[in-house]
């Protein structure tokens, strides 16, 4: 390679003792017309091609020589460069990259200086033939190449655990997972039964991995393979003495899914309904020698009997609820026969609770017998008898609502609203302070309620109309703007909302002509009535302005007449 090239066209080149490539830049008679390909060539001509050249010095000496006529000059176009290596190393150490740049005239990469690198590592596991390094060193372009890789570790396989019941996997009793991934373990699943000697689960024992390796040499430990045995907690069960891996039922009862493994429970009744039971479902009648604590819900196809009490829950039977002692809280009972609450039903004062998910209420397709009633909704397909008193309640009955079993002395109705068809009877109605008590009877408040709802629906629809209406008035206002996607919503609407007011008003209408009243329906204070008291029969209205003494309260003609008998 020279150390300086001769002068063709006023164009020549030096390599400097420092490895620069200048081009020297000489006035001349045949100067050319330059372009950076004839310096490539020229380049090519005088053996400096294997050097680096960097193409924008090169852009700017054609640049320089075209608009130069009588300068001398010399300018770096480029110069030695030696290769270089780099060994880049994977976040896990599994896998080591050769990164090469190659040598433009200068030193070039060895063999050894690769190993050096390898050694400056710590790299030393799953190196690639010297082969494959030498062929990439021949290169003359960038190489990044995989010098180096590891074993990868094969994960194990956990023990499993089988659950081998003849069930419905979505009725199995285990706790709820609710969508923010907390566990409600009040919710365990619908019950069922198992016997004796059934096989309930099968433990797969657990499949040992395989351990990996870094480049580095390090080992690395596998992943799974935990060798879980069955849950200490073997309550109603027992590991097959012929297969260790297996679990049969020990009684019968109702199977549980616990942690590795599965617990059988008497059934034939319930200490209490708590976080130890879960939430009841059986396709039978549920009997709880205990209480049902705050949260809890059984659900029955038939009967609910409670020996104790029931606080701030949910009970819904097809058959018939009992409850000893009393319903008190936020309680919703939805009840398909008869309801007795010994003890007497209490709800919350009017006012919001926290995270309210039923109403306070109970629902029964029969009749509702309880002690006392206080800040409850009551609903009874046939009668609600209450032995003591009623306050601030609201009771409906399709029948009689009596306040006040035999001897009662201090039965009372106390604000709410009281409403039965036939006959609503109270030793007292009303109190001292003049709280407002609505006591209501002649028409049927289930088929009132609905009226009600249905009219209000009407209303709805229609004002909903008109407000579409205008809406149209005014864009028909406003021809100007573009209104066409939301005119054929507006339209989609109402088409809607007229069907929807349609439907509402054949049922109205039926309502109408199907409802009838009780001509002999009667208010009953057997003791008394206060002031603040307001009695409606049908569709007569009176409202009590003194104190009355022992009134019975009948509808004649739409006016409300009051008797002593």
């Amino acid at each position: 390679m020279p150390n300086t090239t001769d002068i063709k066209n006023g164009l020549g080149f030096k390599l400097s003792t420092d490895g620069q490539l200048l081009a020297i830049v000489m006035p001349c008679d045949d100067k050319i017309d330059l372009d950076t390909s004839m310096v490539k060539e020229r380049l090519q001509e005088e053996e400096l091609s294997n050097l680096f050249v960097d193409d924008y010095l090169i852009f700017e000496l054609v640049h320089r020589y075209n608009h130069t006529n009588t300068e001398n000059f010399e300018v770096q176009i480029g110069g030695l460069r030696d290769a270089k290596a780099d060994i880049e190393l994977s976040a896990n150490k599994m896998k080591a990259r050769l990164v090469l740049q190659p040598s433009f005239g200068g030193k070039v990469i060895t063999l050894g200086d690769v190993e050096n690198l390898l050694a400056t590592k710590k790299i030393v596991f799953g190196i690639v033939p010297n082969e494959m390094i030498e062929a990439a060193l021949l290169k003359n372009h960038p190489v990044d190449m995989v010098i180096a890789a590891g074993i990868e570790t094969i994960p194990g396989i956990d023990s499993r655990f089988e659950n081998l019941m003849p069930v419905d996997p979505h009725t199995e009793r285990k706790p709820l997972v609710e969508e923010d991934n907390s566990v409600n373990y009040r919710e365990l699943g619908k019950i069922f039964m198992v016997h004796a000697d059934d096989v309930l689960m099968q433990r797969i024992p657990a499949v040992p991995g395989k351990n990996g390796q870094t480049v580095l040499g390090e080992d690395v430990q596998y992943d799974g393979g935990l060798d879980t045995p069955f849950s200490g907690d073997q309550r109603g069960v027992y590991v097959n003495p012929d297969d260790e891996n297996q679990l049969l039922s020990a009684i019968v009862g109702q199977p549980i899914l616990v942690p590795n493994g599965i617990v059988v429970s008497p059934i034939l009744t319930v200490k209490s309904v708590d976080l130890a039971s879960g939430n009841i479902r059986f396709e039978g009648s549920v009997v709880v020698l205990g209480n049902v604590e705050m949260g809890m819900k059984i659900y029955a196809l038939e009967d609910i009997t409670i020996q104790g009490g029931v606080t701030d829950a949910q009970l819904e039977c097809r058959g018939n609820l009992f409850v000893k002692n009393s319903v008190i809280g936020n309680c919703e009972l939805i009840v398909g026969g008869n309801v007795e609450v010994s003890g007497g039903i209490r709800g919350y004062e009017e006012k919001p609770l926290p995270k309210k998910t039923h109403q306070t209420r109970i629902i029964s397709q029969g009749s509702v017998l309880a002690g006392f009633a206080e800040s409850f909704h009551v609903e009874a397909s046939i009668d609600i008898v209450i032995n003591k008193y009623a306050m601030n309640c609201h009771l409906m009955a399709a029948n009689k609502i009596v306040i006040g079993g035999k001897g009662g002395k201090k039965s009372s109705i106390i604000g709410g609203v009281t409403w039965a068809m036939a006959l609503v009877k109270a030793g007292v109605i009303g109190a001292e302070s003049g709280i407002k008590t609505h006591v209501q009877a002649g028409s049927n408040p289930y088929i009132q309620r609905r009226y009600t709802e249905l009219r209000e629906g009407i209303i709805e629809c229609q004002t909903k109309q008109k407000d579409i209406h205008k809406i149209l008035e005014w864009m028909a206002g406003s021809p100007e703007k573009n209104h066409d996607e939301t005119l054929a919503r507006l339209h989609h609407t109402l088409t809607k909302l007229i069907a929807e007011e349609g439907t509402l008003q054949a049922e109205f209408n039926e309502l109408l002509e199907n409802m009838t009243v009780m001509e002999n329906a009667k208010i009953i204070a057997d003791r008394g009535v206060y002031v603040g008291t307001e009695i409606k029969i049908n569709r007569a209205r009176w409202s009590a302005e003194e104190n009355r003494s022992r009134s019975v309260f009948t509808e004649l003609r739409r006016e409300i007449v009051i008797n002593a008998r």
